[in-house]
This record gives structure tokens, sequence and C-alpha cells, in this order.
């Protein structure tokens, strides 16, 4: 079954519909479903149904919440990231790996290089200067 909607077959798909056909017979000259004809007819005529709307509406907020609860969830891994960042340095752990620590755990490298008083690229920096010399 070709799939491809070209400006031809939507002549046809019109065509037989003004010749008053049933969207079943078109399916069946087309070569495509009786569902894709319905379809695209709307499409074409550029018909939007109340129906359309609400479940475009439910499916947007659906995925804002979603969107919302990951980012909620990145937001807690963050801080504790970079809490557990301050007890390592209090506790003598070399600033480096804490830093490659805390950005393993969640936390971006401008939040670290902030909480050192650097950019992020200075932060960035030095936990891989740290990461490369723990592996030699």
């Amino acid at each position: 079954m070709a799939t491809d909607w070209t400006r031809s077959r939507d002549k046809r798909l019109l065509a037989q519909q003004a010749a008053g056909r049933t969207a079943a017979q078109i399916a069946k000259t087309l070569g495509v479903t009786r569902n894709a004809v319905i379809g695209r007819s709307r499409r074409l005529r550029g018909i939007v149904y109340q129906s359309d709307i609400d479940s475009w509406r439910r499916a947007n907020a659906r995925r804002a919440q979603e969107a919302r609860k990951r980012a909620q969830v990145r937001r807690v891994a963050q801080r504790k990231a970079l809490r557990d960042l301050a007890r390592a340095v209090t506790r003598g752990v070399p600033v480096g790996k804490a830093m490659s620590r805390a950005h393993q755990a969640g936390a971006l490298w401008r939040q670290i290089g902030a909480y050192f008083g650097i950019s992020q690229q200075a932060a960035y920096e030095r936990a891989k200067t740290w990461t490369q010399r723990s592996r030699s």
C-alpha cells in the first residue's frame, strides 16, 4: 500500500469525493485504507474538530507535567550533588575529585564553578586535570 500523498493523488481524492463516492470506495481505488482517506480529506479541507483540540491539550498538558517532574528530580539531584561537594571539600577531598564527583552526580559545571567562584570552564578544566592525573 502506497501512503505517499502527492498533489495528483489529492486531486483524485477530492474529485472522487465530489462525485459522491464513499471513503471505502476511494480507498480501494487509491490503494490506501479508509482511515487514510478520511484523515487526508480532513487535512486537505482544514477541518479541525473540538475533540482533536481537546486531545492535543490533554497531550500537551501531560507532557508539560512530565517535564516539570523531570526538572524537579534534576533540581533535587543537583542540590544534593552540591551539598556533597561542600562536604567532600571540608573533609579534605582534592578539589578536582570533588568537582568531578559532583558533576557525575548531576551538578552543572556552572553551579560547581559558582560554588568555587570560578567560571564553568575553569571548573571543568580542574576536574578534567584531576581525572587525567588520577588515571596516570
